[in-house]
Formats: structure tokens, C-alpha cells, sequence
């Protein structure tokens, strides 16, 4: 006989003491769903995804805790329990007896999922390299990542992500990015703290980086200059890019000009190489009209 357990979204979350909680994210109207001892894995999840409407390849955590009375003495300290094979679903519905009102907790999207799988210290892998497996320590966690990284980490923002990378492949650049933020957060016994927040910046989202490596923050009060104007710009697809450069096939209205300079006797070399004489054709066109506005592409 199965039994009824109440669907709770949302994400655990662990403070700096260590107690584990859980922030439920959903609109407050809980689906239930029935389990029962012999149901595998796959079957409660793919029933749970049609239930909260979450896509296939939508990375889940489902996850589970014991009554108050079996966390004893750790109490909030206890983690929760992920669900990841057959077996696990078989132990909850017997566990489930001694609960009086039995809760799966469903953490969805690869951000939230990296969350809880960070928290947790959960291995991952990365082509043939695991990342956190049994007897590997933090400090040599902490190496390890350094090592993967190389140097500086690019900070980027999450629409370009998500451009980039479906939903599986999301979930390991989240938790890569929640490991590096952690390691250049943290003091080590070679180098000074890094703060993650002056890591290179490619979109400017955040922070504007210079050539000299001075962050620019654009919010800052020091930097609001009413006399500056600020153009924003929207995304454009690849199509569009196209179409906003000028078609090669048709004529320039330009002529040739010729930029000539001495010759020096590193060009001896390149004597047996080219035939034609030392210059170079460059193409002049008229500058554009000047505008007003702003152009876009």
C-alpha cells in the first residue's frame, strides 16, 4: 500500500553554524503524490515533473528528512536525504510510516540544483576528473580547483549562460562557478584572499573592467554624472548581425590609395617572397553622415 506524500518547491539552504532549512518557493498550493515501496526512481521522478510541469532535461533534486525525534543529537545539523536510485525510494516509503505528515522536497532549475549539491559537497566530474571524491580533503579540494582554473576566473552573466549551455550542462558550470567562488574566497597559506567580486567581467552587468584592471562600478554615486549619457543596447541574433554590415558583392564607391614607406633590411626576406613592388593598397570610403541618435544594428 502506497503512501501520500505532500510536493514541497523550493531550495535547502545551510548557515554558517551548519543548520539545514528549507525555503519553499512555490505559490503556496501543494500537489501530493502517492508512493509506493516497489516504485523506481525514474517512475517518481517523470511523474513529478508532469505534476510541477518541469522539462525532461530540467535537473531535479528530490529529497526527503526524518521525523524530528530520529535527527537526534544533531537535530537541524542532519542533512537532508537525496533521492537517487530504487533503493532510496524504497527506504522513505518505509520511513514514511513513522512521519506524520510525509514531504518530498523538489529543488528544480541547475542553479538551485548546484546549490544544494555544493552544500551538500557532492562529487562532480569534469571530463575524466572528479571533483570531491572519498578521502580527498578540502584543502586539496581547494588545489585541485586552482589548478582547473589556471589564473584569473571569468565572471559572465547568467542570459549569456543560458545561451550557451542547455540545462544539464548548466548544472556543472553553476557548481564549477560556486566552487571557484568559494576558493578565491577563502584564505590560503600562499596567497592573499581574492574577492570574486573583481574577477574579470565580460558583459558589464555588474562591473565595468578597464585595461588598467580598476572595476568601474556604473552604480556607484561617484560615477553618476548627469552630463554622461548611457546607451543601452538589446541582443540580436546571428541573422540580424548579418544583415547589419554592408553586402561585399555589390561596388564601393572608393578608389585605391597607396601608402608607401622606405624599405629597411628586415624586408630582405620577404624579397623571395612577394614579386610586387613594396606598398600596400588601401581603401578609402566616404565617413559616415553624422546622426544624432543612436544606430543600431
Amino acid at each position: 500500500m502506497g503512501r501520500l506524500f505532500r510536493l514541497v518547491m523550493g531550495l535547502w539552504s545551510k548557515s554558517s553554524n551548519g543548520d539545514w532549512s528549507f525555503q519553499e518557493t512555490g505559490s503556496g498550493h501543494d500537489e501530493s503524490l502517492i508512493i509506493n515501496r516497489n516504485d523506481s526512481f525514474e517512475g517518481v521522478l517523470e511523474r513529478i515533473r508532469i505534476m510541477v510541469d518541469l522539462g525532461i532535461l530540467t535537473p531535479v533534486a528530490l529529497t526527503y528528512q526524518l521525523p524530528d525525534w530520529m535527527l537526534e543529537p544533531e537535530g537541524a545539523k542532519s542533512p537532508p536525504i537525496t533521492l537517487l536510485c530504487d533503493k532510496d525510494v524504497e527506504i522513505m516509503s518505509t520511513v514514511s510510516d513513522y512521519m506524520y505528515d510525509p514531504v518530498l522536497y523538489v529543488t528544480s532549475g541547475p542553479e538551485q540544483v548546484a546549490k544544494y549539491q555544493f552544500y551538500c559537497r557532492s562529487p562532480f566530474k569534469i571530463d575524466e576528473t572528479t571533483y570531491l571524491k572519498d578521502g580527498v580533503t578540502e584543502e586539496e579540494h581547494r588545489e585541485a580547483i586552482r589548478d582547473l582554473v589556471g589564473g584569473h576566473p571569468i565572471v559572465c552573466s547568467h542570459h549569456i549562460l543560458e545561451l550557451m549551455y542547455n540545462e544539464p550542462q548548466l548544472l556543472l558550470v553553476y557548481r564549477v562557478a560556486l566552487e571557484i567562488e568559494m576558493v578565491y574566497g577563502v584564505p590560503n597559506d600562499h596567497e592573499e584572499t581574492e574577492d570574486p567580486a573583481e574577477f574579470l567581467n565580460l558583459t558589464g552587468e555588474e562591473n565595468m573592467a578597464t585595461d588598467e584592471g580598476v572595476s568601474i562600478h556604473p552604480l556607484h554615486p561617484a560615477n553618476d554624472d548627469p552630463n554622461i549619457q548611457v546607451l543601452h543596447g538589446e541582443p540580436i541574433t546571428i541573422e540580424q548581425l548579418e544583415y547589419a554590415f554592408i553586402d561585399n558583392s555589390s561596388p564601393l564607391d572608393v578608389e585605391p590609395l597607396n601608402v608607401w614607406r622606405e624599405s629597411t633590411p628586415d624586408d630582405a626576406n620577404w624579397d623571395a617572397m612577394m614579386d610586387n613592388e613594396d606598398g600596400y593598397e588601401v581603401y578609402l570610403s566616404q565617413p559616415p553622415h553624422p546622426t544624432e541618435g543612436v544606430l543600431g544594428l
